[in-house]
């Protein structure tokens, strides 16, 4: 498949495209942007393409970048920069069979040897998953004769000891390697890490694009469709996760809450704690029932109301500036809610939802952090009447 297929990440492609038609690809890089963006389809992309023997020309420079690496067995160079599709590597890699094809990711865990591992809450990626699923197999010659791709998700989560682990890799690889690290921000990798693979930023998609998406693949309404944009903040996966979630049919409780806010500021952030622990409890479920995802529910949920409030409460300040909403454009209480207020305290309560994520990650006291965000809004809801 064509990496042109991952849409609106022209400059990511672009950088992509050179390194291929050079024929000097770097051994390790590291895929950066918010979640949802498409770092794992261009990943996924880039190791077909070079897993790919269909494309292979009869003589040419190696793919493998750095002079001193070790060429490819089969050493040449590019016939296009598309995977071509028919090979067998590409049937495989389809087929999600390819021997030399590794996602990595923290669940891992559950297939490690080691009963103990296997125990242990997958809260980051650790050095026993790296060293047994990456460091004893990059070493091995690939299966197929051509290259072995290690697709690192979430690299952001891995442990100070795990990326210890393989910052000789990074540093040495084999020459038949590929190592692609996927992460939202490069500053929770260690800058050992960092200098060691070359740096691909990708960027927020546009909002219509998300829009279109959210309404042919989910069949939402254009009511549904604009708040969940607004949520997702430029992220598709975002959105189309929150969409299956059923996000979108929340926003009357987040709402209500924020109405509570103006006379009952301490109920109106249980209500926002409770909303929390219920989606929570769904996404422990979903886990429990096998699939991929993040160990703690708890904190991902809490961050999520968090996000609605915040999507509403910019309506609001929209609104007061005289500009119209975009998440709730029809929405009488976005209305009723801006004319009790001014721009400062509204911009502070604003300002509580980031210190009230941060405090989440730092497992502060769940209730305490909700009555403060409840607080806020109760102060920015009454500055522009004098109560």
């Amino acid at each position: 498949m064509p990496l042109s297929d991952v849409l609106y990440q022209d400059a990511a492609i672009d950088r992509l495209q050179r390194a291929l038609s050079s024929s000097r690809v770097p051994h390790a890089y590291l895929f950066t942007g918010p979640n949802g963006v498409g770092k794992e389809l261009l990943a996924s992309r880039l190791a077909q393409l070079l897993l790919c023997t269909g494309n292979v020309a009869d003589a040419g420079p190696s793919l493998f970048g750095g002079g001193d690496a070790e060429p490819a067995p089969q050493d040449s160079g590019l016939k296009s920069q598309d995977s071509c599709n028919t090979c067998t590597d590409c049937i495989l890699f389809a087929a999600g069979n390819h021997p030399d094809y590794h996602r990595i990711h923290r669940t891992l865990n559950k297939m490690h040897p080691d009963k103990a591992v296997q125990k242990r809450k997958a809260i980051d990626l650790g050095v026993d998953v790296v060293r047994h699923f990456v460091l004893e197999r990059i070493m091995l010659h690939p299966s197929r004769g051509n290259a072995k791709v290690f697709i690192i998700v979430e690299a952001d989560r891995l442990s100070i000891q795990a990326q210890n682990a393989l910052l000789k890799t990074l540093e040495e690889p084999p020459g038949h390697s590929y190592l692609i690290l996927l992460a939202a921000t490069p500053d929770e990798l260690l800058a050992t890490t960092r200098s060691r693979c070359q740096h691909i930023a990708l960027g927020t998609l546009p909002d219509h694009f998300i829009a279109e998406r959210l309404q042919h693949e989910r069949q939402l309404t254009p009511v549904d469709t604009a708040f969940l944009v607004q949520l997702a903040q430029g992220s598709l996966g975002t959105a189309l996760r929150f969409a299956d979630m059923g996000i979108h049919q929340r926003i009357g409780e987040i709402l209500g809450a924020c109405k509570a806010a103006v006379e009952d500021p301490l109920g109106a952030g249980k209500a926002l704690a409770e909303l929390a622990k219920e989606l929570a409890s769904n996404s422990k479920e979903a886990v429990d029932a096998g699939e991929e995802g993040d160990t703690n529910a708890a904190r991902e949920a809490q961050a999520l109301v968090l996000s609605i409030v915040g999507t509403v409460l910019r309506d609001v300040q929209r609104v007061v500036v005289g500009s119209p909403p975009l998440a709730r454009p029809n929405e009488p209480l976005i209305a009723t809610l801006a004319a009790r207020c001014t721009t400062r305290p509204l911009a502070d309560s604003i300002r509580a939802l980031s210190l009230a994520e941060y405090q989440i990650e730092k497992n502060a006291n769940a209730g305490l952090i909700f009555d403060t965000v409840g607080i806020a809004m109760n102060r920015a809801f009454s500055s522009a009447i004098g109560v």
